[in-house]
């Protein structure tokens, strides 16, 4: 069947507005000198957008903000609000630039309370399950921080281009009061040398009239 243009294009419309999230996985990552099995996910969003999401978000689970080395630790944070165990989450983001696109790959260990994770072995496997999860439960809060911080980008595009409008409108509103001026002054000008032509014909009437007179007075002074 023959698919109408404009289906098509809301097809489009609605794929592209759609979030895509790639599922978790595992990978190993240098922590303190040495390989820890960790919980990774790529999302396609600038890292300092994926930072602040992901620090506002674990903010919200109670998790209070420590910094070792390239990972942001969040000690003391519950993974859910009905789990009675608490944890230090370990996060670093990295950003990630592929053919002009950037993106953000995200690696999550999750360590026990005060747990030094650097002491860990590297077939170590605690909670990686639960720090897989926990990446796909962050993915769509990250997606909404994103559009948060596009909204307010945006929203100051938008002010900005207000308030050149409104700094044109008063550069036409200025101009237009000029030109005025401009046409007033024009149209007195010209009255002016109305007047100013009858003034000066009235004055070289006086002249020839007085020319006129002496002629006159001269012709009179000859014959006698």
């Amino acid at each position: 069947m023959k698919v109408s243009l404009p289906l098509m294009v809301l097809v489009t419309v609605i794929s592209l507005s759609t979030p895509v999230f790639s599922q978790s996985g595992e990978t190993k990552v240098e922590y303190q000198k040495s390989d820890k099995i960790v919980a990774i996910i790529e999302l396609p969003y600038a890292d300092e957008v994926v930072e602040d999401a992901i620090k506002e978000y674990m903010g919200k689970k109670g998790g209070k903000s420590d910094h070792i080395k390239s990972f942001d630790v969040y000690r003391n944070a519950r993974l859910s609000d009905t789990d009675p165990e608490i944890v230090d989450v370990h996060c670093k983001v990295e950003r990630k630039l592929v053919k002009d696109r950037e993106t953000s790959v995200v690696y999550l260990l999750i360590g026990r309370p005060g747990e030094n994770v650097g002491a860990r072995t590297p077939d170590d496997r605690f909670k990686v399950t639960e720090a897989k999860e926990l990446l796909n439960t962050m993915a769509p809060y990250i997606d909404a921080y994103n559009l948060d911080v596009q909204i307010k980008k945006q929203e100051e595009v938008v002010r900005k281009s207000e308030k050149r409008l409104l700094n044109l409108k008063d550069d036409q509103y200025d101009l237009e009061k000029r030109l005025k001026s401009l046409q007033d002054k024009i149209a007195q000008n010209k009255n002016d040398q109305l007047m100013q032509t009858e003034d000066l014909n009235r004055q070289k009437d006086t002249l020839n009239a007085i020319h006129n007179k002496k002629d006159v007075t001269q012709g009179k002074l000859s014959r006698q």
